[in-house]
């Protein structure tokens, strides 16, 4: 039920720009060398502009400065995903939007790792990841419960697109070939929000595209080139967004990690210790663009897995994937809850007043009454709350069985989820330091993952302490077996 009239858009388009560094585009921001040297801006046209109309996060920090990390701290909402955590059940926004009947696609040069391709209805990708050697695939994983059907227009879309691509890198200028595999990604993830616009306005989906040539030209072209490369970046990207608020698509920009250079006119790393500290590497951008988004600069510490709960909150589902610790940005002016019982029942929501109930009756909501009764279901959804205000909620059950508690009074500082269970049945407690809270942003059903450093997975850390015991075990036998010989 919508309290209040809402504005969920019809999808979202994200761009995530591998190595961009949000110094280096932003205007309140300026970009250093590690020796200290100021370092030059990009000169931008297009970004400021969508910037005006957008909400800008000044301060989002990524929490692992390395590709398989950001991105799977984007889409999970974790700050310590890796790429086994993203095949977990539930644990990322592509199930959470599965589930509301989204279709997944995507347009991957770089962080195109197996568990996120996993999670695509499709997906087209560069098998090579090399912008001298581009090998763009169209995959279509097998399908889950949730995924809703490709249409065999759009593969044919996809597919043509393919076949393009070698022809976006045959310039031997490396500024038009670095930039020209960064178009490619654009302007294949336009044709295919033309052909959604076009032919299934109906189906809603979330486009991940991801470019990579912006990192590569750290790495390989200095600083000078680097920025070059985003200058070329920003002149494609125009049409894309204006397409997506032709469609009523929320359009997101952000990135994996940033990027740090030693010192002017030098090549630049993001993974090393001396970069990985760098605001350089850990400030990425995000400008998200939307109907019901309000405008402005958002200021504030914010980190890369806030991200995850940030997109679902601007379509408007209250869910979070499973072990999401990032915290919703919000940016709607209004908050969403969800109510579910244990089996089909009724709801009674009502606004307090000064901390007390309103008046059971019809009536303006902003004034303190009812704002309204629902039955017969399990699950509930109510849109357009108000941020900050108490609520009372009241439940019961058709079947006349008892609930653990039968109302329960909650201040909604973002979208929520909140469960009742059955009298006598027990909900099994997360991990004591993530206590569940009506005022989060999510259900109680949190893992503990430790933060990555260095880029080093916890799984390569055992392999290395197993390595360790094996040698040892064996050093010892060949002692033991030296000892016997001798004595022979």
């Amino acid at each position: 039920m919508e309290v209040s009239p809402v504005n969920t858009p019809q999808g979202a388009v994200v761009l995530i720009v591998d190595g961009l560094s949000a110094p280096f585009i932003y205007p309140e921001l300026t970009p250093h060398a590690l020796d200290g040297t100021p370092l030059e801006k990009a000169k931008l046209k297009n970004l400021p502009i969508i910037s005006k109309e957008s909400a800008k996060i000044l301060e989002l920090r990524a929490p692992q400065t390395f590709t398989e990390g950001g991105h799977s701290v984007l889409v999970t909402g974790n700050p310590g995903a890796d790429s086994e955590l993203v095949s977990f059940k539930d644990a990322t926004v592509f199930d959470m939007l599965h589930k509301e009947g989204y279709l997944c696609i995507a347009v991957m040069e770089r962080g195109d790792s197996w568990s996120i391709r996993a999670e695509q209805d499709v997906i087209l990708r560069d098998e090579n990841n090399s912008i001298s050697n581009m090998k763009i695939v169209l995959e279509q994983p097998e399908p889950s419960s949730d995924s809703s059907e490709v249409p065999e227009g759009l593969l044919q879309v996809m597919k043509k697109a393919a076949n393009k691509a070698p022809g976006y890198i045959k310039s031997k200028e490396t500024r038009e070939k670095y930039s020209g595999y960064n178009r490619w990604g654009v302007e294949a993830a336009y044709s295919i929000v033309e052909y959604m616009a076009k032919n299934r306005p109906e189906q809603k989906y979330l486009l991940t595209i991801n470019v990579g040539a912006v990192d590569s030209s750290g790495h390989h072209r200095d600083n000078y080139g680097y920025v070059d490369c985003i200058e070329c970046l920003d002149t494609d990207i125009s049409s894309l967004n204006e397409l997506c608020k032709k469609n009523d698509l929320a359009f997101l920009l952000t990135a994996d990690h940033g990027m740090g250079f030693s010192k002017d006119d030098s090549k630049g790393g993001h993974q090393s210790e001396k970069f990985m500290v760098t605001d350089e590497a850990q400030l990425i951008p995000l400008i998200v663009h939307a109907q019901g988004v309000e405008s402005g600069i958002l200021r504030g510490k914010h980190g890369q897995e806030d991200f995850a709960p940030t997109l679902l909150g601007i379509l408007d589902i209250p869910d979070r994937p499973r072990f999401a610790e990032g915290k919703q940005i919000l940016l709607t002016g209004h908050v969403n809850l969800k109510v579910e019982l244990p089996e089909k029942g009724s709801i009674e929501l009502r606004k307090n007043v000064n901390g007390k109930d309103g008046d059971v009756k019809e009536g303006n909501v902003k004034e303190g009454n009812t704002v309204t009764s629902l039955q017969h279901d399990d699950e509930f959804l109510f849109l357009g709350l108000e941020p900050e205000s108490s609520y009372t909620v009241r439940a019961a059950l058709d079947s006349g069985n008892s609930l653990e508690e039968q109302e329960k009074k909650l201040t909604l500082e973002t979208d929520s989820v909140l469960e009742f269970t059955e009298k006598g049945q027990k909900i099994e407690e997360s991990n004591e330091n993530n206590p569940e809270s009506v005022s989060g942003s999510g259900k109680n059903s949190t893992a503990s993952f430790l933060k990555k450093e260095s880029g080093t997975s916890s799984s390569s850390l055992t392999r290395l302490i197993g390595y360790l015991v094996i040698g040892l075990v064996n050093l010892a036998g060949i002692v033991i077996i030296a000892k016997i010989l001798k004595k022979s």
